[in-house]
This record gives C-alpha cells, sequence and structure tokens, in this order.
C-alpha cells in the first residue's frame, strides 16, 4: 500500500488547466467561472448547446479572444509558471504551434488565401523546428497524407480557394499537428468531413493521443464523437461549465422527415447541363484534370435535391456554379429560365433574386464589422426596400431562426459558429430567392436546436416553394430531408434511390 502523499505525486501534472475563467465582452459576461483539467495521454470533450461559450474558452487558451474583451482567472501550461492570460504577443509566438496546436472552427478562414497549402504548412514547420526547406516541404507531404489527403504534393501546391471546405479542414488539422505540440484543442474539427474521412482524423487524433501523450480539448456537439474519444466530458450552459462524464443529448431527426411529393409537371426551376470544370495548376497549360465532367441535374418547384459524396469530391464546386460564384469550363445554369453562368448570364442584382447561398463557413461569409442584423438586412436595402423596413423584416427572421434581441445587435466574432451559421440562412432567405444552396447548413449546430431550423427551412419551402441545393455528409439528414439526392465521385454525378427506412 501507498500512502496518500505517494498517491497523490503519482497523480499526472495536468497538460492544461482552466481554473475559474470569466471572459466580458462589450460589457457582457459570456463565460463564467469556466474550469477544466486535461491530463496527457487523454481526450477531454467540451459540449454544450451553440453560444454556451464553448469556443470562447478555447479562444482564450490560444489568447486569440476578439479586441476588447477582459478576462479573469487562470490558464495554465504544464511547465509554464505563468498564466497563459498574462502573456504577452512575443511569448505567445513561441507557444502557438509548438506548445499548443489549434483547430479552429472556421478552418478556411484560418488559412491564407494568397499561398499555397505547402507554404503555409512550411512556414508553420521552420518556424518551430531547425529544418530546411525541402526537409520541411517533405515533413509537410507526409502530414498531409497522414489526414488523409490524397496526392499530397498536389495539395500542398494548391491555394486554399482550390480545396473543398473539408479539404481544408484537414489542411488545417495537419497545420496543427506537424510540430508535436503536447496539447491540441480542436474546436469541431470533424463538422465538415464525411463519415470515412471523420473516421480517419479520429483515428489518427487518438493514435498520436496513445503514443505521444497528447493531450486533446476536444469541443464538440457529436454525441458519436464524444462516445467515441472522451476519457473526461465537461458541458458547458449560459457560460458556466460542470464536468463528469455527462451524457450529450441525440435530438433523432425522424420526427422532420418529409412526406413523398409527386414533382410538378412544369419545367424545372433549376436546370444543370453538361457542367465541365477543370483548375488549371500552377505552371501547367493543359492536361488539367476535371474536377467536374459532365455534369447534370434538374430540380422542380417546392424539392429539395441533395448532394453527398467524400470530401473533394466536387459538391462545393458544383454548388458555386450554380450560385453563379464560379464560372464553369463548359455547361450551362438555368435558374426560372434565366442563364446563371456564359456571357448572356443574368446580372448581378437578378442573380440575387434568383439564387442565395448558405456558406459552409459561416464566419468568412460576415463582415466583422457590422452587427448581424444590418447584414441581412443589406440584401433587401441594395433591392429598394427603405432601410428602416429592411431592419424590421431582419430582425424578424433572425428571432425566427433563434437568435436573441440582443445578439442580433452584436457583431459575428461576438457569437459562435452554430450562431454565424444561423445568420448566414437568415440572410439567405430575406429576399426569397427561387433556388437556395445549402452548404451543410447545420454542420455547425448542436442537436438541441438543428431540428428547429431545419423545421424553419421546409416550413418556408411549403410557403415559397423555393428549391434547395443541399450539401451535407450525414447521410440520415439527407435522406430525411431530400426528395432526391445524387453522389458526386470521380468528376461524376449519380441519381441515388432514397433509403428512407423511417416508418
Amino acid at each position: 500500500m501507498t500512502d496518500g502523499n505517494e498517491s497523490h505525486s503519482s497523480r499526472p501534472v495536468p497538460q492544461l488547466s482552466i481554473d475559474g475563467l470569466r471572459v466580458v465582452i462589450d460589457g457582457q459576461p459570456l463565460v463564467h467561472e469556466a474550469s477544466l483539467t486535461v491530463d496527457p495521454g487523454t481526450v477531454h470533450c467540451l459540449v454544450g448547446d451553440s453560444g454556451s461559450g464553448k469556443t470562447l474558452t478555447s479562444l482564450a487558451c490560444m489568447g486569440l479572444l476578439p479586441a476588447g474583451a477582459a478576462t479573469r482567472g487562470a490558464i495554465r501550461l504544464a511547465g509554464l509558471d505563468q498564466s497563459l492570460l498574462d502573456l504577452d504577443d512575443a511569448a505567445w509566438c513561441s507557444i502557438r504551434g509548438r506548445r499548443i496546436g489549434y483547430v479552429g472552427q472556421n478552418a478556411i478562414g484560418c488559412l491564407h488565401p494568397a499561398y499555397t497549402v505547402g507554404f503555409q504548412l512550411v512556414e508553420a514547420i521552420r518556424r518551430h523546428q531547425r529544418l530546411s526547406k525541402r526537409e520541411a516541404l517533405a515533413l509537410a507531404h507526409e502530414e498531409l497524407a497522414a489526414v488523409d489527403l490524397h496526392d499530397p504534393i498536389r495539395v500542398a501546391a494548391s491555394y486554399p480557394a482550390q480545396l473543398s471546405g473539408g479539404m481544408c479542414q484537414r489542411v488545417a488539422i495537419a497545420i496543427a499537428l506537424c510540430n508535436c505540440p503536447p496539447v491540441l484543442i480542436a474546436d469541431e474539427p470533424t463538422t465538415a468531413l464525411d463519415d470515412a474521412t471523420q473516421d480517419h482524423v479520429l483515428d489518427l487524433i487518438a493514435s498520436r493521443v496513445e503514443r505521444d501523450g497528447l493531450g486533446v480539448l476536444l469541443i464538440t456537439h457529436d454525441h458519436d464523437v464524444v462516445e467515441r474519444m472522451a476519457h473526461s466530458v465537461t458541458s458547458v450552459a449560459a457560460g458556466v461549465t460542470s464536468s463528469g462524464r455527462a451524457e450529450v443529448e441525440r435530438t433523432p431527426l425522424g420526427s422532420l422527415r418529409r412526406e413523398t411529393e409527386s414533382v410538378q409537371a412544369s419545367s424545372p426551376v433549376l436546370q444543370v447541363a453538361d457542367l465541365v470544370k477543370r483548375y488549371r495548376p500552377q505552371r501547367r497549360r493543359d492536361g488539367a484534370p476535371a474536377v467536374l465532367d459532365g455534369v447534370s441535374l434538374s430540380a422542380h418547384s417546392g424539392e429539395t435535391v441533395g448532394l453527398v459524396g467524400r470530401s473533394g469530391a466536387g459538391k462545393t464546386t458544383l454548388a458555386r456554379i450554380v450560385a453563379g460564384v464560379l464560372e464553369p469550363t463548359s455547361g450551362s445554369v438555368h435558374i426560372s429560365g434565366e442563364p446563371i453562368t456564359g456571357r448572356d448570364r443574368v446580372s448581378r442584382s437578378r442573380r440575387a433574386d434568383l439564387v442565395q447561398y448558405v456558406f459552409q463557413d459561416p464566419y468568412g461569409s460576415l463582415n466583422p464589422k457590422r452587427t448581424v442584423v444590418r447584414q441581412v438586412a443589406e440584401p433587401l436595402i441594395a433591392s429598394g426596400v427603405d432601410r428602416d423596413l429592411a431592419l424590421d423584416r431582419a430582425s424578424a427572421l433572425l428571432r425566427d431562426v433563434g437568435l436573441t434581441a440582443t445578439q442580433i445587435e452584436r457583431r459575428p466574432t461576438t457569437l459562435s459558429g452554430g450562431q454565424c451559421q444561423r445568420v448566414g440562412i437568415a440572410r439567405a432567405l430575406i429576399r426569397r430567392p427561387h433556388v437556395v444552396v445549402l452548404d451543410e447548413p447545420v454542420s455547425a449546430l448542436d442537436w438541441s436546436i438543428r431540428d428547429e431550423i431545419l423545421a424553419i427551412l421546409h416550413d418556408l419551402q411549403r410557403t415559397t416553394d423555393v428549391v434547395y441545393l443541399l450539401i451535407a455528409h450525414e447521410r440520415p439528414l439527407v435522406e430525411e430531408q431530400c426528395d432526391r439526392i445524387f453522389e458526386v465521385a470521380d468528376a461524376q454525378i449519380r441519381e441515388l434511390v432514397p433509403a428512407l427506412t423511417h416508418s
């Protein structure tokens, strides 16, 4: 037997500990007395509703809180005497990436659009390791392959805009792990990934935990991820934490099953014909592989069409072409008979009346300097609606998607990822377009509110007959919400028969 002192000394020193953290922004306390510890070789999951303070807690651990945020309490890292809350910018430069790796919820926004993926990985590696450019690039290729990115040499030579959201998410994970930090903070690291890639990434993190003693603070709303990964769990509600092996509630999607309706005999609202899209690689003039090759589909009034496929298959490329933000190499897109692509395409103003987009990256699609109610009202104001009337309509729609009167007057940087996603949905719906592209619209939302958002989308569709083009990697969600499902794979598209097995 051992005495109490020996037993106490045998306990591992936490890699990361948060003690009584309080975060106040614009005079409003958003995190209250948050406390938790992350031990070496363990995964500690932080769960809670969207807007409860999870992301702010992780940003405080990285010294990345918005300007003007006030903090109290302490955040300690093993081997460092000073609280992380007291560090200056110079000290943080030696800690971020080397002592703590970070995967933000907004993976695309974490990557610089003007530099290739390889350049950014090499820069992250050489900042903390004494390697030549050639050695660092070889290590970068290894890290990209480790996160299940096929053809890592091509990916390293690509810019973030040339990759899908899921591919950018895996690049961010590679950057976070490339210097083998003892702590990893991952904020919803698998929300943009298909099931197969999610399994691979979670297996990679688990292997680093077991092999290297990595301590992971994992923020997620996914019940399956918690059950699979967590050694311990802290739940947060209204900024207050409670620890223990918590149960995460999961709301079934079955309650929102769409009723099968006959397809209208009228002309399709959305017509996509023989789309081809090729991205020309740098320093290469021909022979570029096709991302899409001869893709066609159509959708009638009031239909929801689903797009599924592995991350990087071309789903988002197709969606961006439909929305008119990306030109195809060849082929055409028409909405309500009007051309969205090609030389005779409609004006930008008219296109906004025809099609809107709910982006996979909610942060990057919002202006950080304007309140969310102003951003939702702007499309109406631009179309000639009186400013006060537009603001009233925007406020009402934002309340419909679950934001409070206080939240709609705030800026996106003070909102959670799920809250920003709801702002994006409201902004896309405000002009009542004919087609709405929904690119992973509920991937950032916790289970307690995603059914509410889906119900709002469904109710609007019943009253306006809008067409939804829904991109999602959760097959049950797609089957519940869609009239028809198309799979994108190997630059081709094929229609699937929905496997509706619910009673």
